[in-house]
């Protein structure tokens, strides 16, 4: 920042002055118009990005962005639904790429509150430089870059055997956004890449996953958003779908495309949204390495969500939502010989609440139904009950609630579906300006209504450490363990590295 002595500020003062006397003497009747119009602006965010745990696209914001308005802080992009079951993990566990907290030091001034005041002779506004990496500028984009080492060790038991291995894992993160006058693209993106220490590389689970949504204001209070990505994991082996006996799990990797609309009419909030998606699955490898091929499972997805809301206050809007969707399988047949194409239909009534930093979210009821193309499958039914909350009770303090139930498929066999219930839920606490603690827990009730499998229960725990040594530099120790008492499956690990950001 420049300052200028009070020698060379003088003139500007006695020029305002002189005009402000001007306009005081030639435009008296104006004088009330011009006090509302010319008053202190207040810091407020432009768009609540409260987004549901509905699984067929994007954003769900019914609050449409102002094209005019002083904030360009776009809204962050969903990543896509890239996890058939086991999502309930955390997002600490070790040798996975720690989630980041949004950079608040790129955001503008005028969108935080208790905001600086400009100066009269409009002079810079003040930064604030909480610490984080700057990033890398390239016109007008940011990227925000980082890079992790983590060594790990793992313990899996099986009813009668278990495994263990020690092993380091990279981690690639980052984060593109623009800052522009009017639209926004952002773009986040994260890989992990697993390497076993001394032994083969049974176990090992690589991932991909990268996302972007490009936000057009495309003015009268319409706003459209295009996301894109791409995601790629290993079938987990507490999966029902996963093969049994297998060294390698088949990889699941996963395209979507969307497309959503959103217009404000008065106090009423419309959204329309198309969600595309693409499956392909590798083949899984057997204990004496012959390939076991998944392609039976490939198959195309389509959504279509409409979304209507009624504004009773900017921080309630309740809301009515109704879906259908429809999955094709590349195979008319599966390779058990039953037709798994599918549509299914839901409606749920919810509302989304925006009290500022201290709570945000959404929580909604519905229904849902899915129905197979094979008379021998059974539809499923369920309850849904779907949300997620984030409370922050004091400043460095976050808690956040998930809900969310799905449909999913067998693979194979005379079973058509099975419902998941998850209820997710976080703590993140600022223990000293460079160490920030995590918890993370998880449950996930599996029904299968179908099956004469026994329904299940998973339960998930995780915590962890950051400390923050410099600006560019964090260390970061993680430790989860996951259980699922039906099938006496256990699992732990823990984890200690360094992440290097710029």
């Amino acid at each position: 920042m420049v300052f200028h002595s009070t020698a060379r500020r003088l003139p500007t003062w006695r020029k305002a002055a002189v005009a402000l006397l001007a306009c005081t003497m030639l435009c008296p009747a104006a004088q009330g118009f011009a006090q509302s119009t010319t008053q202190r602006p207040v810091a407020t965010t432009a768009s609540r990005t409260l987004t549901s745990a509905d699984p067929f696209i994007g954003q769900n914001d019914l609050s449409v962005i102002d094209p005019t308005s002083s904030s360009r802080q776009p809204t962050a992009p969903v990543a896509p639904n890239t996890v058939t079951t086991g999502s309930i993990r955390p997002a600490t566990n070790p040798g996975e790429a720690i989630p980041e907290e949004g950079d608040e030091a790129v955001e503008p001034v005028d969108t935080r509150e208790n905001t600086f005041e400009p100066t009269v002779d409009g002079g810079e506004n003040a930064t604030i430089d909480d610490g984080t990496a700057p990033g890398i500028r390239i016109g007008t984009l940011t990227l925000r870059p980082s890079i992790s080492q983590t060594l790990n060790h793992e313990n899996k038991t099986f009813p009668g055997s278990s495994t263990s291995r020690n092993y380091l894992t990279t981690g690639i993160r980052g984060t593109l956004t623009s800052d522009w006058s009017r639209h926004a693209l952002t773009v986040t993106g994260d890989g992990a890449y697993q390497r076993n220490i001394g032994g083969s590389s049974a176990g090992e689970e690589p991932s991909a996953n990268i996302g972007a949504d490009l936000r057009l204001d495309l003015g009268d209070s319409t706003q459209a958003n295009l996301t894109a990505g791409y995601a790629f994991s290993r079938e987990d082996t507490n999966d029902p779908n996963a093969v049994s006996g297998a060294s390698v799990q088949g990889g699941e990797h996963v395209f979507t495309g969307g497309a959503s609309i959103e217009r404000n009419v008065g106090i009423l909030k419309a959204l329309a949204a198309l969600d595309l998606s693409r499956t392909i699955y590798t083949d899984a490898k057997g204990v004496n390495g012959q390939a076991i091929s998944l392609s039976d499972r490939d198959r195309y997805g389509a959504g279509l969500r409409g979304r209507l809301g009624y504004e009773l206050s900017p921080a309630l809007i309740p809301f009515l939502e109704i879906t259908a969707g429809l999955t094709n399988y590349d195979q008319s047949r599966d390779n058990t010989g039953y037709e798994r194409s599918s549509q299914s239909y839901g409606a749920k009534v919810g509302a989304q609440i925006d009290l500022g930093e201290k709570l945000k979210g959404e929580a909604a009821v519905g229904y849902l139904r899915k129905g197979y193309d094979d008379s021998r499958l059974s539809a499923i039914d369920a309850l849904a009950i779907d949300g997620n909350i984030v409370w922050s009770p004091q400043r460095g303090t976050d808690v956040s609630f998930g809900l969310r139930t799905t449909i999913e498929d067998f693979a194979g066999g005379p079973r058509g579906g099975w419902i998941s219930r998850q209820f997710t839920t976080g703590l993140t606490q600022q223990l000293r300006s460079d160490l920030v603690a995590r918890l993370t827990a998880g449950i996930e009730r599996r029904s299968y209504l179908t099956s004469s499998l026994d329904d299940e229960t998973e339960y998930v725990a995780g915590a962890g450490l950051t400390w923050s040594i410099n600006r560019y530099l964090d260390l970061t120790t993680d430790i989860s363990y996951e259980t699922t008492p039906v099938t006496d499956n256990r699992q732990w690990r823990i984890g200690a590295g360094l992440t290097l950001k710029r």
